[in-house]
């Protein structure tokens, strides 16, 4: 005999209760997961990546590492550059490039004071740059020269080979290139952005590599320049016009005392240094 119930909601709530039992059956309670973000694994392989990225940054950091190397007053330095080229230093001259240079890519330095170039050539054919902080430039493959950057003037005296001298301006129009050949010689004052070329005999301006100055119809005054330039020594001249005095010789460089006196013979003059200071005076 079938239950009455007084209405559809008493019915409904009879019919749950029947039911409850069976829903309880297929409930599967599901067992608890642990999850844990940081798990011996993966620590592992995070060192594993922070060891590879610090080395690829140490390796980045030292493969374009600057080096710079200076040489003081009266002293000089050979260096051999990444691609073996050769760069003798005068004294008070400073030369900087990358610790490493690719195979493919163009060969660069930077240089102010006075050094001798022995670029090796490359088989393919590298470009070399010697920069200055005038906004001049040399361009070589392969080949010796000279170049002098001291304060308002660059000199380059070409003894082998080929190569440009690039005078950079702010305006590009007014750019100049100079195609060099043995035995041209340019001197250039980036203020004015003049230049003077001519014809000499570049192992005049590159005989200090062999720890002699040679001269030929040289002025006094280019001679004592290149005293104060490469030894630091302040000049006091006695009379304006002895500047003037041009001579032809040589002498020795590897002792400062010794070269005073082998200019004071070649000169006629008297010149005598105190400390950092040289006196020229007439006989």
């Amino acid at each position: 005999m079938k239950k009455k119930y007084k209405n559809d909601l008493e019915r409904i709530d009879a019919a749950w209760k029947k039911l409850e039992p069976l829903l309880e059956e297929d409930i599967q309670i599901q067992p608890e997961r642990k999850f844990t973000l940081f798990s011996p694994k993966l620590l592992a392989a995070a060192a594993v990546l922070l060891l590879v990225a610090a080395a690829g940054i140490l390796f980045l950091k030292d493969y374009h590492r600057m080096i710079s190397y200076t040489t003081k007053y009266g002293e000089t330095a050979r260096i051999v550059l990444p691609d073996s080229s050769v760069v003798l230093l005068n004294g008070n001259t400073r030369l900087s490039f990358r610790k490493h240079w690719s195979s493919s890519g163009d060969r660069e330095v930077n240089m102010d004071g006075e050094a001798y170039f022995s670029v090796k050539h490359t088989k393919t054919d590298q470009k070399f740059f010697v920069r200055m902080n005038d906004h001049s430039s040399v361009q070589v493959l392969g080949t010796e020269f000279n170049v002098s950057k001291r304060k308002e003037e660059t000199r380059v005296v070409l003894n082998s080979g080929k190569i440009a001298l690039r005078m950079e301006t702010a305006d590009p129009a007014r750019e100049k290139v100079i195609t060099m050949k043995p035995g041209d010689l340019v001197e250039y004052q980036p203020a004015q952005h003049t230049y003077i070329k001519k014809v000499v005999d570049p192992e005049m301006y590159s005989s200090w590599k062999s720890s002699r100055l040679v001269f030929e119809k040289t002025r006094l005054k280019e001679v004592l320049q290149q005293l104060h330039n490469t030894y630091g020594l302040n000049i006091q001249v006695e009379k304006p016009e002895l500047m003037n005095m041009s001579v032809s010789g040589s002498a020795p460089t590897q002792n400062i005392d010794l070269l005073i006196k082998g200019l004071s013979e070649i000169f006629h003059l008297e010149l005598i240094r105190k400390g950092d200071t040289l006196i020229v005076t007439s006989n």
